[in-house]
């Protein structure tokens, strides 16, 4: 696992360079360049769903549309007519994927250099070089976050429809539109928490619930995560496992301090918000193990924009510094050590 340590340390000594220098935009580019090529050229071994996707190109004539999404599709026929290999896909996603969440990271936060070193220790590893479809997905959520601020309801939903095309688990992204991106009532989300908290502790069937929903394509995919779970993947979840823990105690900083925050970055306050529910919905979806994974490492991308928030609220910003870096190492070490969700890269 030397090589992920090796890159994380890379791109802290090139934060470094990019601020003592002044280059902070030509060496952001220059680091997404090289994250590019990481996840486009990697090698089969080091991801567990590489060859689910090397099979899906060989069969992808035979695979319904309910399966995978439209883009999928497209993106299979342009790398069979490019590259006639599988790797045109991997190297597609991981152009779309990455580019568009610098692009992102640049539009949300003067901070986006620290976003990127919090991207590659967590969601780069998770999205990048394993969940390659919700990769874009997550890219076009942190993307419409302006368009919820500046209430723009049309680019609002075209980014929704691109969202749902890389991936159905984004059409969840919709309700987000009708929060209040200039006001946040903390108790709010506090009791949010504890409802989930309470519901997973007095045993609710959150399945059989949701398959009330008349929503067939709610009910088809509660269904299929249900199926997983019965054939034993990801039959278990800890609601109270450290980075759960870690992540409501960065929240409660967050909804403590959110009036400065707001004054500093117009977006925190959705940030903040889509962060809350990314922990909500882990916890209060628990007894469907897939889906509740599914749905907070899609929210739970703002993560990587909210985190170097820090720097507000210390005064002493080289401490900020630190506990940015810190918390983004921690969250590489237990993501590649005790999830295992990579493999050596060599």
């Amino acid at each position: 696992m030397w090589f992920y340590y090796a890159i994380y340390s890379f791109l802290v000594v090139a934060f470094y360079f990019a601020i003592k220098y002044e280059r902070p935009k030509s060496v952001f580019i220059g680091c997404i360049v090289l994250l590019i090529c990481i996840a486009g050229f990697r090698p089969s071994t080091c991801c567990r769903d590489y060859l689910n996707y090397v099979d899906y190109y060989y069969d992808i004539d035979t695979i319904s549309s309910s399966f995978l999404e439209p883009t999928f599709f497209f993106i299979s026929k342009i790398s069979q007519v490019i590259f006639d290999s599988p790797l045109g896909i991997f190297l597609i996603y991981a152009i779309m994927g990455v580019s568009t969440k610098g692009l992102a990271f640049i539009k949300l936060s003067n901070f986006y250099l620290l976003s990127l070193i919090l991207y590659f220790s967590t969601f780069f590893l998770l999205h990048e070089m394993t969940q390659i479809r919700v990769g874009i997905a997550s890219s076009v959520l942190l993307l419409s976050i302006p368009s919820i601020y500046e209430r723009n309801w049309f680019k609002f939903f075209l980014l929704i429809l691109a969202g749902t095309l890389f991936h159905y688990s984004f059409l969840i992204f919709i309700f987000f539109y009708f929060l209040n991106p200039y006001k946040i009532n903390p108790l709010f989300y506090i009791g949010l928490l504890v409802f989930g908290f309470l519901t997973y502790l007095s045993g609710v069937n959150i399945v059989s619930l949701l398959t009330y929903i008349p929503i067939s394509f709610i009910s088809e995919k509660v269904e299929v995560y249900n199926n997983l779970r019965e054939m034993g993947v990801d039959t278990e979840i800890n609601v109270f496992n450290i980075l759960v823990i870690l992540r409501i105690g960065i929240l409660s900083v967050f909804l403590w301090k959110w009036p400065v925050l707001y004054e500093k970055n117009r977006y925190s306050i959705i940030l903040i918000k889509i962060y809350a529910f990314s922990i909500f919905f882990f916890v209060f979806l628990s007894s469907l193990p897939v889906m509740a994974f599914r749905v907070r490492e899609l929210l739970g991308i703002v993560e990587i924009i909210l985190v170097p928030f820090f720097i507000y609220l210390i005064k002493e910003k080289y401490i900020a510094f630190i506990i940015t870096l810190l918390i983004g190492l921690l969250l590489m070490s237990i993501e590649i050590w005790y999830n295992g969700i990579i493999n050596n890269y060599f």
